[in-house]
C-alpha cells in the first residue's frame, strides 16, 4: 500500500466532509500497518496487556504488531516463508480461543468493522513467525552441561541458600533449568533477528504508538 494514503477515507457525498475510516499507523517497507490491524491484534489478545495502562496497552500492542509484520516480511523477502510448514488452521483456533470463542471473535469483529478475512491474514503471519522459530531458529539452541551447572550455583543454589533453605540437587531440577535456558537463548536468537531484519526493511513510524486511538472497545476476556 502506498504511502500516500496515510489517511484513508471513504468517498463522501458531494458537498459533505471526508470520513475517516482508517489510518496507516507504520510501514515496514512497502507494507502498511493500519489502526484496524491494531484493532485486530488487541481483539485477539496478540500480546498480554492485562494489569497495564491505557497507553501501556496502546504502545505494546503497537510494539507487538509492528515486530510481527517486521519478522514476517522479513520471511517473504528472504523466500523462507515459502519453505515452512505453516498451520494457518491451528492459529486461527488459537486465536478464537484468546477472543473469547468464535461467537465474541465475530462479534468483536464486527464491532470493529473487520473480518475473518482480516483474522487468517494475521493467522498467516503468526503461524509463519511460529514455524520459523519452531523449525529453524529452536534447532540451533545448545545447552552445555556447563551453562546449566552454573544456572544452578548463580541462578538456584546462592538463592535458596541466602534465604536459609535447602536447594533440591542438580539432577532434580535439571531439566527445568535446560527448558529455562533454552528458551533464554531461543528469546535472544529472535531479538537478534528482529534488530537484524530492521538493518534490511525500511521501517516506518508515522504516528507515535501512545497517541493511537482505539477503534472500538477490546473484546471480551479470554475463556479460562
Amino acid at each position: 500500500m502506498a504511502l500516500a494514503a496515510a489517511i484513508l477515507a471513504l468517498a463522501a457525498p458531494p458537498g459533505s466532509a471526508a470520513q475517516l475510516v482508517d489510518q496507516v499507523v507504520a510501514s515496514v517497507g512497502r507494507s502498511a500497518i493500519l489502526q484496524s490491524d491494531l484493532e485486530l491484534a488487541r481483539i485477539v489478545r496478540l500480546v498480554p496487556v492485562s494489569g497495564l495502562s491505557p497507553e501501556q496497552a496502546r504502545r505494546a500492542v503497537f510494539d507487538g504488531r509492528l515486530r510481527l509484520e517486521i519478522q514476517y516480511r522479513d520471511l517473504e523477502a528472504s523466500g523462507i516463508v515459502y519453505r515452512l510448514k505453516i498451520d494457518r488452521k491451528a492459529v486461527v483456533r488459537e486465536l478464537e480461543s484468546r477472543s473469547g470463542g468464535a461467537e465474541a471473535l465475530a462479534s468483536a469483529l464486527e464491532a470493529g468493522g473487520l473480518g475473518m478475512e482480516d483474522v487468517q491474514e494475521l493467522a498467516l503471519r503468526v503461524g509463519a513467525v511460529n514455524a520459523y522459530v519452531n523449525q529453524r531458529l529452536r534447532p540451533r539452541v545448545r545447552v552445555t552441561l556447563q551453562e546449566l551447572k552454573k544456572a544452578y550455583q548463580e541462578s538456584l543454589v546462592l538463592e535458596i541458600v541466602s534465604r536459609g533453605g535447602t536447594p533440591p540437587s542438580f539432577e532434580a531440577v535439571r531439566d527445568q533449568l535446560h527448558t529455562l535456558l533454552v528458551e533464554r537463548k531461543l528469546n535472544g536468537e529472535i531479538e537478534k533477528w528482529i534488530q537484524e531484519a530492521r538493518t534490511r526493511l525500511e521501517v516506518t513510524i508515522l504516528v507515535p504508538p501512545a497517541t493511537v486511538p482505539d477503534v472500538a472497545a477490546p473484546g471480551p476476556p479470554p475463556r479460562s
